[in-house]
């Protein structure tokens, strides 16, 4: 009975925020229904992470080289893919071979596609761009190990978070993250933007996303997750709305999944390094069984989000919202219990 209460309350939660911020713009086909084209010659910073979140994800792709894009036109890759993303840190034979093709990148974007640019060169593999990326917008080289997300006023740390900023960005751009390296935002250094060719986007960013999402903390994953789902939601052909343009219950649902999740994965990396040292400190063993049965409990209910696949590639899904949000509930309380033990 109180497992039907729950999931009836969640799903109350869901339809009362449909209905105060109205119907859906748009209906977002299911990830598995997208097709991503990868252009790479090597892993950059030897990290597959693009391709992993994607995997991840439930989102189909397919890599290509420089090279083998030189026999594909234009019209193969309207007619193929969805978004087109280019790879940091390639060795300079991709950028040669890249740059006479960029004519063609510009096409395929102004058919009403995306291509997503990650432009952070300076890397391990020592190639750098010989040509200006679409609309005339440049990349100019310089480091920093934090850069601020516009949008929620986050911040994200890596050893080398960006390689660069970007100059000439069309009037239209959206600025998503600017270079922050003393820790304070400097706006005359956007770092990421995304701007309108055609019917079409572009998505530039000197992020180092494959060295951050794979060596950094649960923040670049989630950043990545959510980049790939709003570029992959622009790729859509979208008819004019008359009246105001509201937020899909379908984003509101990701945004919830999303963000018990990385609640979820963070609490119980905290968890388990509090737990070990509240051992050593010798902590009493009713405040240690008593933060184990929380961590059991969340992990019960991660089970059973667990269910139905890779839970990143989950995250439309109504049914794991429930689950979910108790396992980020149950966690945090196991790692209240220890973290109060420890006097925290």
């Amino acid at each position: 009975m109180k497992k039907i209460l729950s999931a009836a309350l969640s799903l109350l939660v869901l339809f009362s925020l449909m209905a105060v911020l109205g119907p859906a713009s748009v209906s977002a086909k299911p990830l598995s229904e997208y097709n991503v084209l990868i252009l790479k010659n090597v892993d950059a910073w030897n990290s597959p992470a693009v391709e992993d979140t994607l995997t991840d994800m439930g989102v189909p792709y397919d890599v290509m080289t420089s090279t083998e894009l030189q026999n594909k036109t234009a019209q193969d890759l309207i007619d193929t893919y969805d978004m087109i993303i280019i790879i940091s840190d390639q060795p300079q034979s991709f950028y040669d071979e890249i740059g006479p093709q960029m004519g063609k990148l510009e096409d395929y974007v102004k058919a009403g596609k995306v291509l997503e640019i990650h432009a952070a060169n300076w890397g391990w593999n020592g190639g750098l761009w010989t040509t200006p990326l679409p609309r005339n917008v440049t990349i100019v080289r310089s480091y920093s190990n934090y850069d601020y997300v516009v949008a929620n006023n986050t911040m994200l740390y890596s050893s080398y978070a960006s390689h660069g900023y970007f100059v000439g960005l069309p009037a239209d751009a959206e600025i998503i993250t600017v270079q922050a390296p003393a820790g304070t935002p400097d706006y005359g250094k956007p770092s990421t933007a995304i701007y309108t060719l055609g019917n079409g986007k572009v998505f530039v960013t000197g992020l180092t996303v494959e060295y951050s999402v794979a060596r950094g903390g649960p923040e670049w994953r989630a950043f990545y997750i959510e980049t790939i789902g709003g570029n992959l939601a622009a790729s859509e052909t979208i008819q004019p709305i008359v009246g105001p343009v509201y937020p899909s219950a379908m984003s509101l649902l990701i945004t919830y999944n999303l963000y018990y999740y990385m609640a979820y994965e963070s609490a119980l990396r905290r968890y388990n390094t509090a737990y070990a040292e509240a051992v050593i400190q010798g902590v009493d063993n009713v405040t240690l069984m008593r933060s184990r049965e929380l961590n059991r409990t969340a992990t019960l209910h991660y089970a059973n989000v667990t269910k139905y696949g890779p839970v990143v590639g989950n995250f439309p899904r109504v049914h794991i919202f429930d689950d979910l949000r108790w396992a980020a509930l149950y966690q945090g309380r196991a790692l209240k219990t220890i973290e109060g033990a420890l006097g925290r």
